[in-house]
């Protein structure tokens, strides 16, 4: 290798994140990506990778596209190739987004044949869903001809850096071809370990995605010697987050001690959480308190009361004394019989911990997950809801009655009227019955009878 080659690695950019319904957050994530394509661009890096997680969703704005699109075009015009795979948030069943920038000339999309940057060879891994991992079929990748270093871009949480779904050791032992580096997406926090004789990489996400990721966001700078490979970190500028602890001792200065907490902090324009702990008594309005922030030019106010953990670290007990509302909406939905894909929906649709903002794509990610662990080889019947019925209810000698539920289900004042629409159901049954010839097809399913 006759010069020094200077690689930008990045991953976990998540654009189009509007984090805490804020728009302004959303530009904050397109701002991060933008200064790692500044940098590269002042330091005349030979490449850019980017390790998954381009887009926060598999259903980005318009606007999100036309933005990452401009900020590829100025790697182009630079002539720095950026070389990419795609990432769980991203991924969608067939052509994905970056093969439509690959189509552009705008990005590679890194796979089994390996992208030559003079004489480095550079592969890729999508994001592989975690039933699929075992048999994930190493053969397929081609051997270089040439090289000097050989990197392995995968975008998967991958043990011993954390608690994996991947064994680093066992990816670099089933590859047919020794691995220089291994650079990673997924993890959003910086790492770096050797396995054997092979670097191994996490760059960290570009912007905090939550409150707990408190170290400061960055990229790597992997630079390729002769006789050495070197990984470097840069730091990204991003917007600070900021927790104020208030420690409530007298309820009748509550506000008054919150507010003397804040006035200490410079808060303009940071994402600000007050952090309450002390008498669990005490009730506190987190309007109040949002409202006080936002006063003092806060972007983002948030509240988290902490006096829920007592002070031996157990949760507080709460005794009900009416019946339990969830149970009863639990004992509805069982009664639903839902498909697996439904009771999914419902659970993500009931998170309180899931905001509203991220429904949609959580749904649309787990379900795709779920496609993806499917057999639709062997599809089965889907019983429509109102001929189901419990293993309680009444039948004849030749199995349960189908025709309607049982009675105890069924509403006093509502019970006659279900009398009669039940009793036109099955004569409309019967008729169909007769209509139908004998030589009709069984029915075919599609997708939707899956859920």
């Amino acid at each position: 290798m006759e010069r020094e080659i200077k690689i930008i690695h990045t991953a976990d950019t998540h654009i189009g994140y509007r984090q805490y319904h804020s728009d302004v957050r959303r530009k904050d994530f397109l701002q991060a990506f933008s200064n790692v394509i500044d940098g590269a661009i002042e330091m005349k890096a030979d490449a850019v990778v980017h390790a998954g997680d381009l887009f926060d969703s598999r259903t980005p704005s318009l606007e999100d596209i036309l933005d990452t699109m401009k900020l590829f075009s100025r790697l182009k015009e630079a002539d720095i190739p950026l070389l990419a795979i795609v990432g769980n948030h991203e991924s969608k069943q067939s052509t994905q987004w970056l093969d439509l920038f690959e189509s552009m000339g705008l990005a590679t999309r890194l796979g089994a044949t390996p992208y030559m940057l003079e004489n480095i060879a550079f592969y890729g891994i999508d994001s592989v869903p975690k039933s699929k991992i075992p048999l994930f079929d190493f053969s397929v990748f081609e051997e270089p001809l040439e090289s000097s270093c050989n990197v392995l871009v995968m975008h998967q949480l991958m043990s011993p850096i954390t608690i994996g779904e991947w064994d680093c050791a066992s990816v670099l032992g089933s590859v047919p071809f020794h691995v220089d580096v291994l650079l990673l997406g997924d993890y959003h926090k910086y790492e770096k370990i050797t396995v054997g004789d092979t670097w191994v990489t996490y760059c960290g996400s570009t912007e905090r995605n939550s409150l707990a990721e408190e170290e400061n966001r960055s990229y790597n700078i992997i630079t390729v010697s002769e006789n050495d490979i070197d990984i470097s970190r840069r730091t990204i500028l991003t917007r600070e987050f900021l927790k104020i602890p208030v420690t409530i001792r007298d309820p009748a200065r509550i506000y008054e001690d919150v507010l003397s907490a804040v006035k200490e902090q410079d808060v303009a324009g940071k994402v600000v959480f007050v952090e309450i702990n002390g008498d669990t008594d005490v009730s506190i309005s987190h309007a109040e308190i949002e409202e006080m922030l936002l006063s003092r030019n806060v972007l983002i106010p948030g509240v988290r009361d902490l006096r829920k953990v007592a002070a031996d670290g157990l949760e507080l007990s709460v005794s009900i004394s009416f019946y339990d509302p969830d149970e009863a909406i639990k004992n509805e939905i069982r009664n639903m019989h839902l498909s697996e894909g439904g009771l999914l929906v419902d659970e993500i649709v009931r998170d309180l911990s899931l905001p509203k903002t991220k429904v949609s794509d959580e749904a649309e990610n787990r379900l795709g997950n779920l496609l993806d662990s499917m057999d639709f080889s062997n599809p089965r019947p889907i019983v429509p809801v109102h001929e189901k019925v419990s293993s309680h209810s009444p039948g004849t000698e030749n199995g349960p009655n189908l025709s309607s539920p049982p009675e105890a289900e069924i509403p006093e004042p509502e019970k006659e009227s279900y009398r009669i629409v039940s009793e036109k159901q099955k004569e409309k049954h019967d008729d169909n019955k007769q209509k139908a010839p004998a030589h009709a097809k069984p029915k075919q399913y599609n997708l939707g009878d899956y859920f």
